[in-house]
């Protein structure tokens, strides 16, 4: 019978601490919002290469499909715009472990 009793109480117990725990959970509000990274955008036109949502300071890297790098620019804003001059062909721009593939005509 005692036993009956201990397991009850101990039940009840573990139950009400439960619902303090939840309770202070709902009520619980974030510091802050955490705001998403958008991740930067190339596209080229007309021979020229334009960024947007760039890193500051960081580098775009053209390099040619065999693996060369031929051109490298330096991101002085977050919107950029680089003049290519590149001959004919397919290249590779890499900016912030973004990777692009582009047909220069």
């Amino acid at each position: 019978m005692k036993r009956i009793g201990l397991i009850v109480v101990f039940l009840m117990v573990l139950s009400y601490q439960g619902s303090v725990f939840s309770q202070e959970n709902k009520n619980r509000k974030e510091p802050f919002a955490m705001e998403k990274e958008v991740a930067p955008d190339m596209h080229v036109f007309n021979n020229r290469l334009y960024v947007k949502n760039a890193p500051v300071g960081k580098r775009v890297e053209v390099i040619t499909v065999i693996g060369n790098k031929i051109r490298e620019y330096q991101i002085t804003s977050s919107e950029a715009e680089f003049e290519l001059n590149l001959p004919r062909g397919i290249y590779i721009f890499r900016l912030e472990g973004v990777n692009k593939k582009f047909v220069i005509k």
